[in-house]
């Protein structure tokens, strides 16, 4: 269990199990006094219970389990004759179709606001990263300050390792790598860097260019001039959505107005 925003958020195992001991307590009460509020409120007290369940974040497979357990119990312990499966009133039938869209309407909705939820929560995870990034560099006071920090923060926030390759003269990179960086490339490394350099686009893994290389090469370009190279390992097996590769470059993005302060 975990605290997500002071709501209690549950693992899909407990939604499971809590919504069936739930029911099984509310289907005893109820059974005891059935006599008094009838069956027909009976259902409309467990289909109260379904349409709640959303609001404490069941998922949509516990509302289902509940719907279904709802239904046969109401069927079984509460339609006249009891314990029997039999109904003859189209009331209870339209009844117990009721259960059922009920629970298949609310693990509709339940999905869709997870994902709503979840895109919130994955917009104020970068929103919050990049301003961080964005007031880490605005204490840098040189190439040197920027290159560092954008590795440490690409390592803290992605945790992904980078490595830098600094211009030789306007038509080569420099063959040793920026001493900020935190992998050791070899020489395949620096041919997708300098690939990236020479085509002014990004190179590497999951590229065109030299795509059997282990990082994925961003050219930091001011102006007609490329700074240097920035490039990101990406672990083996591991492949980045576009929704990742997005954030990743508009991330780096960020970078370029700073060099541009330190630089002029």
């Amino acid at each position: 269990m975990k605290l997500q925003k002071n709501i209690l958020v549950f693992s899909t195992d407990k939604q499971y199990f809590f919504s069936t001991v739930i029911l099984i307590v509310l289907i005893t009460i109820l059974y005891n006094i059935q006599n008094t509020i009838g069956y027909q409120a009976v259902s409309l007290i467990l289909l109260l219970i379904i349409f709640l369940l959303p609001l404490f974040n069941f998922e949509r497979g516990p509302i289902i389990l509940s719907a279904i357990i709802s239904a046969l119990a109401w069927d079984y312990y509460f339609i006249p004759p009891h314990f029997t499966m039999a109904v003859a009133n189209i009331y209870d039938v339209i009844t117990l179709c009721m259960f059922f869209m009920v629970a298949l309407t609310n693990g509709v909705l339940t999905a869709r606001l997870k994902v709503q939820r979840n895109e919130m929560i994955e917009k104020e995870r970068k929103y919050s990263a990049l301003y961080k990034f964005v007031k880490d560099l605005s204490e840098a006071k040189n190439l040197d300050d920027i290159i560092r920090k954008s590795i440490m923060q690409i390592q803290n926030i992605f945790g992904f390792k980078s490595v830098v390759f600094l211009p030789e003269d306007k038509d080569k990179l420099q063959k040793n790598h920026h001493k900020a960086s935190n992998f050791s490339p070899d020489e395949m490394e620096w041919l997708a860097a300098e690939t990236a350099f020479k085509q002014k686009s990004e190179a590497g893994k999951g590229t065109d260019s030299l795509g059997g290389a282990e990082a994925l090469y961003f050219p930091m370009i001011l102006g007609r001039s490329i700074i240097y190279v920035l490039g990101v390992k990406i672990e083996d097996g591991y492949k980045l959505s576009l929704r990742e590769k997005e954030f990743l470059r508009s991330f780096i993005e960020e970078v370029i107005p700073f060099i541009e302060k330190v630089l002029n």
